[in-house]
Parts: C-alpha cells; structure tokens; sequence
C-alpha cells in the first residue's frame, strides 16, 4: 500500500470521519490541516464584515456616533484577524485540557495526535463559519448571529440570543465528532468520551449567554 494512503483526508472529515480517525491515531498530520483552517477562518471573517449591517452595528456600539472611515476600517481588520486566530487558540486550549484528562485514564494519547484529531475537527467549525460569512455578506446580519443555528430562525434577545445562536448545526456536529475522536483516536472509555464534549458544549453556550447579555446592558 501507498504510504500516503493512509494519511487522514480533511475532506475525509465530512464523508468519513471514523477512518479519518484511525489514521490519526496512527498518522497525526498538524500543519497542512491547520493552515486550511486559518485560511478559511480568515475569509469567514472577511465576508462577515463585508455584511450590510456590519457598519450599522459599530455605530450603534458607539452609541450613535458615526464611525470614521478608519475606525471601521480597524475595526474590519481587528473583527478579522480575532475570527481567523479563533481556531487556533480553541484547538490548542481544547487539545491541552482533553490530553490532561487523559492522563486520568488508560489513554496512551500524544498530545500531538489530540491536537492533529481537534485540527481535523475544526475544519468542520470552518465550512460552518465560511456558510454564515457568505449569508451574511448577502443577507446582512450581525457578525455574533448564526444563519444557522435556531437563533437564526428566532428572534430573541439578552441571554436567550446567546443561546439559541449556540444551538447551531456545525457546533452539534463538532461535538458529535469530537466524542468519536476521542473514542477512536485517544481511546477514551465511551462514558467518558460523550461526558466531557457534552459538558463543555453547555460551558459554551452559557458564556455565549452571558457574553449576549453584557452586550445588550451595555449597549454593544
């Protein structure tokens, strides 16, 4: 066999992601597969600042203030760069705290196959985040929304909006993949393996919560 062959598929990520985790486990792959997230998670931004109501939205925070041009333009750039590094600091926190956990159990798992096995899930989060970019590019929006999560088909404000927009399809399903990564590549018991994603899916969404509800006191 083709020695490449067994090198896990990001694309592989979509249409089969349990041998996409074997060969992790055997294989793990870090840089290729981290630079196509970066890259998609930085035009993700950039079409979510491109939005109709991006700039209707810096003004309201500044409380009716007109944004000069390079405000706006600085506030483009730093909306931008925050949302393309995102997955780079998520997956490294991520890998740390699952790869500690680890340690707690039989699990022989490296660190760099926690971090290739978050680095391939997180390409998942990308395509998510590039969808909502181009919806909002077309359709407008507020760059914290999500076309698709159940706060996009429902109105809502305060802590309620943080989480409705955290019950979104691409977020289910990383956790979902998550739990069969943790399985497959790292070998968790499978308690274990649905416990912890599930615990910190509902660490994310009370954040998003409270991070919506801040906002809204404070007029942002």
């Amino acid at each position: 066999m083709n020695e490449n062959s067994t090198n896990p598929s990001i694309l592989g990520m979509i249409f089969s992601p349990g041998e996409q985790f074997e060969r992790i486990r055997e294989k793990p792959k870090v840089w290729l597969p981290l630079l196509i997230v970066v890259l998609a998670s930085f035009v993700a931004g950039w079409l979510m600042v491109m939005n109709p109501d991006f700039e209707a939205t810096m003004n309201q925070g500044m409380n009716g203030a007109e944004s000069t041009e390079g405000m706006l333009t600085f506030f483009k750039i730093s909306t931008t760069i925050s949302i393309g590094l995102a997955p780079v600091f998520g997956v490294l926190i991520g890998s740390f705290i699952y790869w500690l956990i680890s340690k707690a159990t039989p699990s022989e798992v490296t660190f760099k196959k926690m971090f290739s096995m978050n680095v391939f899930i997180a390409f998942v989060s990308s395509i998510g985040l590039l969808l909502n970019g181009l919806l909002m590019a077309l359709l407008g929006g507020e760059v914290g929304s999500m076309y698709t999560s159940i706060g996009g088909l429902v109105n809502a404000d305060g802590a309620t909006a943080g989480i409705l927009n955290s019950i979104e399809i691409f977020n289910i399903w990383t956790t979902i993949l998550t739990v069969i990564g943790l399985r497959i590549t790292a070998g968790w018991p499978k308690v274990l393996a649905w416990i912890i994603p599930i615990v910190f899916l509902l660490i994310g969404i009370g954040f998003a919560a409270i991070g919506t509800m801040f906002n809204s006191m404070t007029g942002m």
